[in-house]
C-alpha cells in the first residue's frame, strides 16, 4: 500500500513555503499572512480571524452512533467507544458521507482531489484498495459529495481496520481530462471486493494510483491534508474502536476540544456548535460504517 506522507502536506511546511505556494496560485491575500511582512509572521498563529484552517496537520475525531435519530445528534470522542466485537471477521462498507470546506487554499471555487487506501486482509493475500474522487466547493461549504462508496465488502481482521486519506488543491488547468475521469462512474462507485482476491482489479488500482500521482506531481497542485484512521477492537485511550456508525475527522492541531459542546445537525447535514448553532469552523470528513449486504 502506498502510504500518504504528512509531510508532504501544505501545513507541514515552512510559512516563507506556505507564502509561496500561495502566490503561486494568485492568493496574494492569503500569502502575506503567511510572510513575514505579514500580519502572522514566521512563528506566529497561522490562525488568524478563522481563516487557512488548511495550514492545520492533527486530527480530531468524533463519533455518532448508527441508528440515531433527531435534529440535533449528540457527537462523542471515537477514542471512547466500545468495540462491537461482532465485527470481528464481518465484512462491511466504507462510504463518504460528507466532506466540508471551511478554508482552502486559492480564491473563487476550488477544484481537490480526494485519494483513499488501504488493504482488504484475506486468507490468501492482501488485496490493495484504492478509491479516488474529484470534487469542487467554496469556503464555508460542503462539496457534492453524500454517501460515496469508498470500499464495499472490506473483510474485518482481528485487529480491526485501517485505511488513509488525503486532499489534494488542484489549482493546473492541465488536468481537466484527468479530474473528469476521476468524476467518472469507474471510479466514483469505488472498488466492490468479492470473498478472494481479483486479479483483473489490479490494473484498475494501478490506474487509480497512475491518474492521482500524475495530478498531485504538478507544481501548482499540493497535497493539503493526509491521515491515517485505525479502527480496532482493543480497549487502549489512545486508539479508535469499531462500531457501526458515522466517524467524523476533521482537520485540526491538537488542542482543547469539547465533542459535548458540538452535535450534529440532520437538516443541515453538519457538525455545529450546539450553543450557537454555527457550523465549526474547520475541513472535516464524516465516513459512514455499516455491514455489507453481498
Amino acid at each position: 500500500m502506498n502510504s500518504f506522507n504528512p509531510k508532504d502536506s501544505l501545513a507541514s511546511k515552512s510559512n516563507r513555503t506556505i507564502a509561496e505556494y500561495l502566490r503561486l496560485i494568485g492568493d496574494d491575500d492569503a500569502a502575506l499572512r503567511f510572510s513575514d511582512t505579514g500580519v502572522a509572521g514566521q512563528g506566529l498563529s497561522r490562525f488568524l480571524g478563522g481563516q487557512d484552517q488548511y495550514a492545520y496537520s492533527g486530527i480530531l475525531m468524533g463519533f455518532i452512533p448508527s441508528g440515531s435519530k433527531g435534529k440535533a445528534l449528540q457527537i462523542q470522542s471515537a477514542f471512547e467507544l466500545d468495540p462491537d466485537m461482532d465485527l470481528k471477521g464481518a465484512r462491511i462498507k466504507i462510504t463518504l458521507d460528507k466532506f466540508y470546506v471551511a478554508n482552502f487554499p486559492g480564491t473563487g471555487t476550488h477544484s481537490i482531489l480526494c485519494e483513499f487506501t488501504g488493504k482488504n486482509q484475506l486468507s490468501e493475500a492482501a488485496e490493495e484498495m484504492r478509491f479516488a474522487v474529484s470534487t469542487t466547493a467554496n469556503d464555508r461549504s460542503s462539496a457534492a459529495i453524500s454517501g460515496a462508496p469508498i470500499f464495499l465488502g472490506v473483510s474485518v481482521g482481528q485487529d480491526g481496520i485501517a485505511f488513509e486519506g488525503r486532499t489534494v488543491n488542484v489549482a493546473s488547468s492541465d488536468d481537466t481530462l484527468l479530474m473528469d475521469a476521476l468524476g467518472s462512474d469507474a471510479f466514483r462507485n469505488g472498488l466492490a471486493l468479492l470473498t478472494s482476491a481479483q486479479p483483473a482489479l489490479k490494473p484498475f488500482v494501478g490506474l487509480a494510483g497512475s491518474v492521482v500521482k500524475a495530478i498531485a506531481g504538478r507544481n501548482k497542485n499540493r497535497q493539503i491534508y493526509a491521515f491515517k484512521l485505525g479502527l480496532d477492537f482493543a480497549g487502549g485511550a489512545t486508539s479508535a474502536r469499531l462500531r457501526e456508525g458515522s466517524y467524523i475527522v476533521v482537520q485540526a492541531d491538537d488542542g482543547v476540544f469539547d465533542w459535548s459542546a458540538h452535535t450534529w445537525n440532520s437538516d443541515a447535514r453538519s457538525v455545529v456548535e450546539t450553543a450557537t448553532g454555527e457550523p465549526i469552523d474547520f475541513n472535516y470528513m464524516v465516513f459512514g460504517v455499516s455491514r455489507f449486504s453481498t
